[in-house]
């Protein structure tokens, strides 16, 4: 069923209702309200309003001023709300220098090529200019993802290394238990090795004319040329007393 209650609407109300809703709008909110009829404009224009609105303002105020920050909380370097006249043109003359000093510092500043060719810049990075021809920054691969690349292709070497080491590992262990795997050498073969070759001596043969002399002559009188010495002196001597 369809209620029969009436609709409440803002005319409805009385003057003095509608002179303590008021109070509380805004200008511009007033200055809407006052478009709507000539009830509601001459409420909106009412010099009791205005004066409670000057009143409620004056309290406010009142209220808020000592509660507010001083001026030296405001200025910089301890904040940047308020900007004095001069702060403001030293700020605009260091933005002027500080792009010029950009536009400098960017004409100044390497190729892509030579940066590709230092290895700094990745090459999938970058792209050919169609006018100009030269390699420019963009239109390529971001480098989030080459970053991601050369990460997979390192842990892959290194997986590959690991895997060489562990097959060469199992190959010394089959040889050590098979008795294969030779003896290594000691550190004294191996300073007699260096020695040879520093002084430019060369591996001798075992045979040969050369190798027997070479041996005779540096080894040590033997016992059979003791006693061929000795027997020929004790025959000199024998002759000596003969003929004397």
């Amino acid at each position: 069923m369809a209620s029969n209650a009436p609709i409440l609407s803002l005319l409805a109300l009385c003057d003095e209702l509608l002179l303590l809703i008021f109070s509380s709008l805004d200008i511009p909110e007033l200055l809407s309200a006052s478009r709507v009829c000539y009830r509601l404009r001459s409420i909106a224009l009412d010099p009791i309003l205005h004066a409670h609105r000057l009143q409620y303002a004056s309290i406010l105020l009142a209220y808020s001023l000592p509660q507010r920050p001083p001026l030296s909380s405001l200025l910089p370097p301890i904040s940047t709300i308020y900007l004095s006249s001069t702060r403001f043109r030293a700020r605009t003359l260091s933005r002027c220098f500080i792009s010029i000093k950009l536009n400098r510092s960017l004409s100044r500043r390497p190729s892509a090529s030579s940066l590709i060719s230092s290895n700094i810049l990745p090459e999938e990075c970058c792209r050919q200019d169609s006018r100009t021809g030269q390699i420019v920054w963009g239109g390529g691969v971001a480098p989030g993802i080459i970053g991601m690349k050369r990460k997979i292709e390192k842990e892959r070497l290194k997986d590959g290394l690991r895997a060489w080491i562990a097959r060469r590992a199992d190959a010394v262990e089959k040889r050590l238990h098979s008795g294969q795997e030779r003896e290594k050498p000691s550190v004294r073969n191996l300073v007699q090795r260096f020695a040879r070759r520093a002084g430019g001596k060369e591996r001798e043969g075992r045979w040969g004319r050369g190798v027997l002399e070479k041996r005779k002559r540096s080894s040590d009188p033997t016992r059979t040329h003791v006693l061929g010495l000795k027997r020929f002196w004790e025959g000199v001597g024998r002759s000596g007393s003969v003929m004397t």
